[in-house]
């Protein structure tokens, strides 16, 4: 992934890209702002996860925030929207033409939370609303013990987006979810702990040495079996069990067919440790 490919001064630089091998390092870079959700922030991180999805040779993704905070979700005082062109006709539904590309801009939850490859949020200091959000949709969350989240959209008189119902419903159930949306309490990193939603607890200085070591450890490991373990987890909690089934059938069979998997026998016969390609 080249910076002929993607550009961060098209988006005034709100988002820096680095690889470390397979590991690719999403960084938000909005400090003096804590790293808040601008109009160019929201297009950059829809652009640079459309393209890691599909990028066979990122196999995992960090999603960091520069400086002192995670994300303190939209930016309030520049908004999160596009000023409207004057020369743009006005839509005969504003309503549902403001709704599509609200959905349409705010997909890169759906990207982080379904791409085949594992992603891990980094967080440290804030992470709010929309910040949480994005968090939330990562596979795992590794924080350090300044990690502070809120949803934080009530508190702006809105009811929340990039998924933060969806994720902490699944997560916590609906009745824990409605507390921590619709009350808009801050939970520290300890309590954040204790509700299940923190892989790994470091320190504030381990932060992103241990994270991206834990990106790189998923890295090496057999990619397609992460995609289908995704797909799978994602059938259990969206339908039947026999749609469930048959998702996981998919998912195990394209396994077999795997550059992957005969290596693991090759690596099993051999004693020895097996060294996947992600392929």
């Amino acid at each position: 992934m080249s910076d002929s490919i993607f550009d961060p001064a098209r988006y005034n630089n709100v988002l820096l890209e680095e690889r470390k091998g397979p590991v690719l390092i999403l960084r938000m870079n909005r400090p003096t702002r804590m790293n808040a959700i601008n109009a160019d922030l929201m297009d950059a991180l829809l652009d640079a996860t459309q393209r890691a999805a599909t990028d066979d040779s990122v196999r995992a993704v960090v999603l960091i925030g520069e400086g002192k905070g995670f994300c303190a979700g939209g930016d309030v005082l520049e908004g999160a929207s596009r000023k409207r062109d004057p020369n743009t006709p006005k839509p005969a539904d504003p309503f549902k033409a403001r709704a599509e590309d609200h959905y349409t801009r705010t997909y890169t939850s759906h990207l982080l939370h379904t791409m085949p490859k594992p992603t891990i949020a980094l967080v440290r200091g804030a992470a709010m609303g929309a910040g949480m959000s994005i968090a939330l949709a990562c596979d795992y969350r590794i924080c350090s013990e300044t990690a502070v989240f809120r949803s934080a959209f009530v508190n702006n008189a809105l009811s929340g987006d990039y998924g933060i119902g969806y994720f902490l419903t699944k997560a916590l159930g609906a009745y824990k979810a409605m507390e921590l949306v619709m009350l808009s309490e801050k939970v520290d990193a300890n309590k954040a702990n204790e509700l299940g939603l923190v892989t790994k607890l470091v320190s504030d200085d381990a932060l992103e040495a241990e994270g991206i070591a834990f990106a790189e450890k998923l890295a090496i490991g057999p990619t397609i079996a992460y995609a289908g373990i995704k797909a799978n987890i994602a059938a259990a909690c969206e339908g039947s069990l026999d749609n469930y089934l048959r998702v996981e059938a998919d998912s195990q069979t394209r396994c077999g067919f795997s550059e992957d998997i005969r290596e693991a026998g090759k690596a099993f016969v051999e004693k020895r440790p097996p060294v996947f390609k992600g392929k």
